[in-house]
């Protein structure tokens, strides 16, 4: 269970740099998630060559999967912190969603 496996991350990390309060860590989390997201970006960019021609040479996938592994990591890390059953909503909006999908689907039929 990823969620599982992640709050042992997160007690490593705040044993490793432990801050004063659970704002401060909800804070560096967000910072986290900004920095990871600004790395995604740019392995994205790369691999549409729209980077410097030394950046292209070195793309893989690899580098997008695991900056996209390091988003969603930092997402459950926030999670953990924000105390939100990261499983339960995820369950939650799915199931809105489908809903949502086959109310639209529904009135597309009826016109």
């Amino acid at each position: 269970d990823l969620t599982t496996e992640y709050k042992k991350i997160a007690d490593f990390l705040n044993v490793r740099w432990p801050l004063k309060n659970t704002e401060q860590r909800i804070f560096a989390r967000t910072m986290k998630i900004m920095e990871e997201l600004g790395e995604l970006s740019d392995e994205i960019l790369t691999s549409m060559n729209l980077q410097r021609n030394t950046k292209i040479a070195q793309f893989s996938h690899q580098n997008v999967e695991d900056e996209f592994a390091d988003v969603l990591g930092s997402l459950i890390l926030l999670g953990i912190e924000l105390e939100i059953d990261v499983e339960a909503v995820m369950k939650r909006k799915i199931e809105f969603t489908r809903q949502r999908f086959e109310m639209d689907s529904e009135k597309e039929n009826q016109e």
